[in-house]
């Protein structure tokens, strides 16, 4: 998988969960991708691949284990 394959509400989930359980660079990145132009969000995704799509995953995990919890 890659950030450029994910639509704009997944790489928003990706970001958030960036901002509250990432550390303080990763949290930087998120609210950078928040306020990017478009240009400059691709600029990002390309930089911060691997980032954003660990925390995309981890996301979904947390969504798998919250619905099997119920």
């Amino acid at each position: 998988m890659k950030a450029m394959q994910l639509d704009h509400d997944m790489l928003l989930r990706a970001a958030r969960m960036m901002e509250s359980e990432g550390g303080s660079f990763a949290g930087h990145i998120a609210r950078a991708f928040y306020v990017a132009d478009l240009s400059n969000r691709e600029k990002l995704l390309s930089a911060f691949d691997e980032l954003f799509v660990q925390f995309y995953k981890k996301h979904m995990r947390d969504v798998r284990n919250r619905e099997m919890n119920v």
